[in-house]
């Protein structure tokens, strides 16, 4: 299913999927909250407008009121119709 050229569509990400780099690609989460849970570390702030939850596999060197550069596999974007609510 397409979305029309008037839809708004909004984009998911999974946790798991950002990826940390600044790469060409890279947008930044705004750090609020740095949680290290034994093997991963849970990363809460935001990105724009938007609370953001990144999970990674790694002991991380980041605290709040840090601006950490992140990317996304496309492949591992989701998209929704955001009238809605169902996956495009």
């Amino acid at each position: 299913k397409t979305a029309s050229g008037g839809d708004t569509v909004e984009a998911g990400i999974r946790p798991e999927h950002f990826i940390i780099g600044a790469r060409d690609d890279a947008i930044a989460i705004d750090v609020d909250v740095v949680e290290p849970t034994g093997s991963e570390t849970h990363v809460y702030g935001s990105i724009g407008y938007d609370t953001v939850r990144a999970v990674f596999r790694d002991r991380l060197q980041v605290k709040p009121g840090d601006r950490l550069p992140v990317s996304v596999d496309p492949r591992n974007i989701h998209l929704f119709d955001k009238a809605t609510g169902l996956p495009l």
